[in-house]
């Protein structure tokens, strides 16, 4: 008796659990600089559109910006999720990916647009675009589901400018704890620099358009992205995420759920 209660809860919560998915409108803003004036990018640009392609294929409403200065992308990033809040649908997924330039400065996390003009240092920390204004326009946005991908612990393009360096300058990307019901994946570890790539595409993006489509969560998704960037770099490249999602969420929704096997009684 207790075993079919248990199959019978387990069924009803499996079904739920696959219309919730099944119900999510997807939203997603996709990102690539890559001419900058110096330190231009190979693969950005290739990255950005191929990510833009495949999650448009897997149903997302897609916004593709490319080569973006600092007013274009607060524009975009705003009446992105201004979109994702007024969408009528109650469960919604907003994916923000971003290829390109990105430092750390004093222990914060910046995207480098293009056109950056500065003759100080503050002029140069106002023409960056603190990662920090995208957890502010999540939490405007009161969405449930959120994940952000920063391909872009890449070189420093200021690491020898004397003005940038008016402030601490450090490897990488600093850690940074995801808001609420929010995924952060970055290209490789905290302080760690990812590869641009010899192809294409970047080693990270690479593997993630190999996983990205598959009917698995995005935890699964994560993970085998890891594992294949690890082996290709022997593992002088780490992807890393930081989550606090509340519930399992697909890139493309399972077109259908098995119970989860049952023990024995």
């Amino acid at each position: 008796m207790i075993r079919f209660l248990l199959c019978m809860y387990l069924s009803i919560m499996s079904s739920q659990s696959f219309a919730f998915e099944q119900d999510v409108q997807r939203f997603a803003l996709v990102i690539g600089n890559k001419n900058y004036e110096t330190a231009p990018l190979k693969n950005s640009a290739n990255d950005a559109n191929a990510i833009a392609d495949s999650l448009t294929d897997m149903g997302f409403r897609v916004s593709l910006l490319t080569d973006s200065n600092l007013s274009d992308l607060t524009t975009q990033v705003q009446q992105f999720y201004a979109q994702v809040k007024t969408d009528e649908h109650a469960n919604k997924l907003a994916l923000i990916y971003y290829a390109g330039h990105a430092i750390q400065v004093n222990h914060h996390n910046y995207i480098v647009p293009l056109g950056m003009q500065f003759e100080s240092y503050p002029e140069f920390i106002s023409g960056l675009y603190k990662i920090d204004r995208l957890f502010i326009e999540i939490n405007k946005s009161k969405n449930l589901q959120n994940i952000i991908i920063l391909d872009a612990c890449r070189n420093n393009p200021f690491e020898n400018n004397a003005v940038a360096d008016g402030g601490k300058m450090s490897s990488g990307l600093a850690p940074i704890k995801a808001p609420s019901n929010t995924m952060i994946a970055f290209a490789t570890e905290p302080g760690g620099v990812a590869a641009d790539g010899k192809r294409k595409n970047g080693v990270y993006t690479k593997h993630l358009l190999r996983h990205i489509a598959k009917q698995i969560s995005v935890e699964e998704v994560f993970k085998k992205v890891r594992t294949g960037v690890a082996k290709e770099t022997r593992n002088k490249q780490i992807p890393w995420e930081h989550s606090s999602l509340l519930n399992e969420v697909f890139f493309s929704p399972p077109k259908n759920r098995d119970i989860p096997d049952l023990l024995v009684f």
